[in-house]
């Protein structure tokens, strides 16, 4: 499942209401969504032996967590041995909300969420020796600065958010997984590179790196 932040595409679910936002902000309803997410359904039991926690605490959180679509039942069935899948492969939260409730819950959200993304980026790159040559070599960081104006790079935005949601169906329908396919993350996020109103005399002298850089090794062996 994938979260964008003030994204204009159509694809992804866009989720306003701070209430449902908040309901998503929480560390076991996002490791009940990623771990539906990678297996396809769930029942409460099975969820609970991945995550954690008792039984009925696990299917509260999945409750709340159908109540605002972020998931629904996969088939037919009663109680705790309901499967539940993924409401929606991506959603998309908007920190510039006229509402400044909601604009605070999504913003609050996505601290959580790309904290997440964050250590799990810090892992693998402390554990990148493990993994197999070719994860390795599709693994990898870049950094650019680019001059552009605030419309060019949410069209930069919009056409990344459409190569990712491509691949978006095989989150809800791990039929539709090719062979040797591995689940990968992948963010992005974009910036104004100085502080807020710099002015030419206050600006940084030169941009450090505004070139792109990966560190993507050569040799998958390497």
């Amino acid at each position: 499942m994938g979260t964008e932040e003030g994204g204009n595409s159509a694809a992804p679910r866009k989720v306003t209401d701070a209430k449902a936002l908040r309901a998503l902000a929480h560390p076991t309803r996002i490791d009940l969504l990623e771990a539906i997410a990678l297996r396809g359904s769930l029942t409460a039991t099975e969820a609970a032996e991945i995550v954690g926690g008792s039984v009925p605490n696990v299917a509260y959180h999945l409750r709340t967590l159908a109540k605002h679509g972020y998931l629904v039942e996969a088939e037919h069935g009663s109680g705790r041995e309901r499967p539940w899948r993924i409401g929606s492969a991506a959603i998309s939260t908007d920190n510039g909300d006229p509402d400044p409730v909601a604009a605070h819950a999504a913003e609050g959200l996505g601290e959580v969420m790309l904290e997440r993304g964050l250590n799990r980026f810090h892992r693998f790159r402390s554990m990148r020796d493990q993994y197999p040559g070719d994860q390795r070599v599709a693994s990898s960081n870049s950094q650019s600065v680019l001059f552009a104006t605030p419309a060019e790079i949410e069209q930069v935005q919009d056409e990344i958010v459409g190569i990712l949601m491509r691949f978006a169906d095989r989150i809800s329908d791990p039929g539709l997984r090719p062979e040797g396919s591995v689940p990968f993350e992948l963010l992005t996020f974009s910036y104004p590179f100085g502080p807020p109103a710099a002015s030419d005399a206050t600006a940084p002298a030169a941009a450090p790196n505004v070139a792109p850089t990966s560190d993507a090794p050569a040799d998958p062996e390497g």
